[in-house]
């Protein structure tokens, strides 16, 4: 996975970002986007499961005042805010099909207008997008354009679960660990060997996001060593 951030920070290419939930995604954007040539300009995020098909080309393209009801004031859109730098959009396979449309456009044509709005503005945008759903099966299921697909395909990433990747747990957990030491003033020294078992053992369907908070709240409960009493891994 470094190795991939490197190779596709050293290019302009638009990234896919594959990976379950919880795996760290925008993590890797971000990452991708502090070793690129566009780290002296914004990183930013639209989650495109989080707003109607409305508010979502708005949120993007920006919109006119008096393009909708609402709308009373002209509203500059993540493409334009973010010019010079990355746009990173998250879990981009809930993006309805009408604005996979509009967002093809603007990607080949390397420009939006505004939702309302009759003019074009030239955009300078480096993309970045995640899914915690395979592409080619949503393709497939005709719930994602081909086309889309296609363009925005150049370079995938895949960030594999915390389960397969079992190596991590013991720097993780002291990781968070020492972090959460300190955000909290408390003094707790590690994990008891059962504890380190059961965390090692445990099949972490939240993956790093549920691993995180299971070891926040263990600290939280535990005054010198966690052990098994601490940690809470129901599903």
């Amino acid at each position: 996975v470094f190795a991939a951030i490197n190779a596709a920070a050293a290019s302009d290419a638009t990234i896919l970002i594959m990976g379950e939930s919880g795996t760290g995604k925008e993590l890797v954007a971000g990452a991708i986007h502090q070793r690129s040539m566009r780290r002296t300009s914004p990183l930013l995020a639209v989650n495109c499961s989080a707003l109607t098909e409305s508010l979502l080309e708005s949120e993007l393209f920006g919109h006119v005042k008096g393009a909708f009801t609402g709308a009373v004031n002209k509203t500059v859109g993540k493409f334009q805010a973010a010019n010079g730098g990355t746009l990173f959009l998250d879990e981009i396979t809930n993006m309805p099909i009408s604005s996979q449309v509009t967002l093809l456009r603007a990607l080949q044509e390397k420009k939006v207008c505004a939702v309302g709005g009759v003019r074009s503005a030239d955009i300078n945008v480096r993309l970045l997008a995640a899914s915690n759903q395979d592409l080619e099966d949503a393709v497939k299921a005709k719930t994602f354009r081909k086309d889309l697909f296609y363009r925005m395909n150049e370079f995938t990433i895949r960030i594999p679960p915390l389960r397969e990747r079992k190596e991590d747990i013991v720097y993780l957990a002291n990781r968070f660990l020492a972090n959460t030491n300190i955000e909290l003033g408390k003094g707790v020294e590690g994990f008891s060997k059962e504890a380190m078992d059961a965390l090692l053992t445990y099949h972490w369907p939240g993956n790093v996001r549920q691993f995180r908070s299971t070891v926040r709240r263990a600290v939280l409960l535990a005054d010198d060593l966690i052990t098994e009493k601490h940690l809470d891994m129901r599903e």
